[in-house]
């Protein structure tokens, strides 16, 4: 069997104890984060303020891409009266098309007024399994607005790429009334 080679920089623990400062000109050098292994296995990656800063920046920018273009909508196409904020604040919040651990979700739905999905002992496990099965997670709002109960469908797929299970690409979200 033949090893692949490790295309970054790498150090171990035993290095980063001895001098970290030299590990993080290492990653300033190589313009990348250094991989530190222990006991060969990857402990973490280092990386210097600029880069991780440049990190958080790229990832705002994306996040602010996507919430551009998010996908709410109501099953009229329309914002029925009285639901304008709560659609304001979900396309804010909810990003679609990128990849989010199902008790996230869970939390800011609950942020926004709707019943946890996360009842009891696995209650994520159950949202992923009505994920397989029907393709969205049902949400109900806590409080009927105008007389009515609202519903929220998170339309979306499992993140096969995701090495975690509960990993969730949100496609749309439709709100409803009953």
């Amino acid at each position: 069997m033949e090893l692949k080679k490790l295309e970054v920089p790498t150090s171990s623990i035993t290095e980063v104890k001895r001098s970290p400062m030299d590990v993080f000109e290492q990653a300033r050098q190589a313009k990348t984060g250094v991989y530190v292994f222990n006991r060969e296995k990857v402990a973490g990656v280092m990386l210097t303020q600029i880069q991780y800063e440049t990190l958080l920046q790229e990832l705002d920018d994306l996040r602010t891409q996507l919430t551009d273009n998010i996908q709410i909508k109501m099953h009229d196409d329309e914002v029925a009266p009285g639901l304008e904020e709560l659609y304001q604040n979900m396309k804010k919040t909810l990003v679609t098309a990128s990849s989010i651990a199902a008790k996230f979700i869970d939390e800011r739905m609950v942020s926004f007024g709707f019943i946890t999905r996360k009842t009891g002992f696995g209650g994520v496990v159950d949202m992923i399994n009505e994920m397989k099965q029907s393709g969205k997670i049902t949400y109900q709002l806590r409080q009927k607005i105008e007389g009515k109960n609202i519903v929220a469908e998170i339309i979306g797929e499992l993140d096969d790429r995701s090495n975690l299970f509960d990993h969730i690409i949100i496609n749309k979200i439709y709100l409803k009334e009953l």
